[in-house]
């Protein structure tokens, strides 16, 4: 959809469809506006993480993908990303590796590549089955104009730039563009182990010479780099011997990687990677069977140090317990266009649930003397809970949602009548503070033997959906 033009007589604009309206899978977001306090106290634990790293090997393939395309980039005549349409430049070169990766993948784990984390895979498995009759046909790899963009938040990049920006030597300057030396000694690492399956050039050849990138197809290649890249990869979904230790690895493995000399010194080597060694530590000796049992060990191990870890186990109640109040509303909510209040009220979890998020709302020391950033935003959600009935309940849960929420609205409450904003289909998102993702790193690591009980099911919230 795109502004076309003016209206003559009406001097309105006029919205024309000039393409078909391909919607964008969206996330429900932070629905009760505790994301920021969420991530104060995720960088408390784990610094310098995200929950969307899943997968160890997820940083060696990026480490690959952003010096060759850094390559491209160099010999396309760019050099500076100090600008935003600098940068815009230098990621148009990186994506179409980040989803030649995921084709790749699909190519080579036939299997279980459903089970390995591809942000994409829904857009690209079509294009990539139709690839093979119309090759070096980039159609955006199956991707619409808005998703294409998007990809640069949603997509593998997007997931793991912080990764690149705040460990050690991974850019130059943390400017999360410029290879810095621990990426490049992963680059190597792959690009052995892809053998015959990796592009022509060397990998630090430079452009003009007889080992590099032509400088003319390069510059030509501005533009259209998805093209460009599927002509000049022409292997990227090949085998070998060893291809599978090129891979994503599946979820529900935790071996150590074959990498892994390479990855711990950047995971767990600096003074952020310490502190995230300590909790991946803590949290293994830890008997707890969920993720509240969990909150509450790190609350005692790290109170000396950060007093204010104290309140982890209280605001994880709290932030679940708003959570499943929430998706009880939107149970009963099914795929109609609106529910009665008073219905949602009367379904078979929500006396449960609200008494749940009552108590949880009292236990929150809304009096205490600690000082935490953005801890006002609990102070505000636990005090807008006035009872465990459910119709009062939900009412003041409802107006907390819509007032505070961040991101996209889940539904909204009109008189009397609870309605939809987002598609039924749209991801759930809770509150977590990185605790899977460090985890999987440290068994990939070799920092634990096994993903701790509690964090099992974890996953499960964060399967792919782009």
């Amino acid at each position: 959809m795109s502004l076309d033009y003016i209206d003559e007589i009406t001097h309105e604009p006029r919205l024309l469809f000039t393409e078909p309206w391909d919607p964008i899978v969206v996330r429900r977001g932070d629905a009760l506006g505790l994301l920021a306090l969420t991530n104060t106290f995720a960088e408390t634990i784990a610094p310098g993480l995200s929950n969307r790293v899943r997968d160890g090997r997820w940083v060696t393939i990026l480490a690959w993908c952003l010096v060759r395309s850094q390559q491209v980039f160099h010999a396309s005549g760019s050099r500076s990303v100090s600008t935003r349409a600098e940068q815009n430049r230098r990621y148009a070169w990186l994506r179409p590796l980040e989803l030649m990766w995921c084709a790749r993948a699909m190519a080579l784990a036939e299997d279980d590549w459903r089970e390995r984390p591809l942000l994409g895979r829904r857009r690209v498995q079509p294009w990539y089955e139709d690839y093979k009759n119309r090759p070096y046909c980039a159609d955006r790899f199956g991707m619409s104009v808005d998703q294409f963009r998007a990809y640069r938040q949603t997509g593998t990049y997007g997931a793991y730039r912080v990764a690149f920006r705040k460990w050690p030597e991974m850019t130059i300057g943390g400017d999360g563009w410029t290879p810095g030396p621990a990426t490049t000694k992963l680059a190597k690492w792959l690009d052995v182990r892809l053998g015959s399956a990796r592009p022509e050039w060397h990998l630090h050849a430079s452009g003009g010479n007889d080992e590099g990138i032509s400088i003319r197809s390069a510059k030509i290649g501005r533009g259209d780099e998805c093209r460009w890249w599927l002509q000049n990869w022409t292997n990227f979904d090949s085998g070998g011997s060893r291809a599978d230790e090129t891979l994503p690895r599946p979820r529900d493995e935790f071996e150590v990687l074959p990498e892994v000399d390479l990855l711990h010194p950047i995971v767990f080597g600096d003074l952020g990677g310490k502190r995230r060694h300590k909790a991946a530590v803590e949290i293994a000796k830890c008997s707890a069977k969920d993720h509240i049992g969990i909150c509450r060990h790190l609350g005692r191990i790290f109170r000396d140090e950060e007093p204010a870890i104290a309140l982890l186990p209280h605001f994880s109640r709290l932030a679940d317990a708003g959570i499943a109040a929430m998706q009880v509303i939107a149970k009963s909510l099914g795929g109609k266009s609106q529910v009665s209040l008073s219905e949602a009220a009367s379904s078979s979890s929500a006396g449960r649930v609200c008494e749940e998020l009552y108590a949880a709302a009292r236990d929150w020391p809304i009096g205490g003397d600690l000082s935490l950033r953005h801890i006002e935003t609990a102070h505000r959600f636990a005090n807008a809970i006035p009872s465990a009935d459910p119709i009062e309940c939900f009412t003041a849960l409802l107006h907390h949602h819509e007032l505070y929420g961040g991101g996209l609205r889940w539904f909204v409450l009109r008189n009397g009548h609870v309605e939809p904003r987002l598609p039924p289909s749209a991801t759930v998102s809770g509150y977590r503070f990185r605790l899977w993702s460090l985890c999987r790193l440290a068994t990939q690591c070799g920092v634990i033997r096994d993903m701790p009980d509690g964090l099992l099911e974890e996953d499960e919230e964060l399967v792919e959906e782009a």
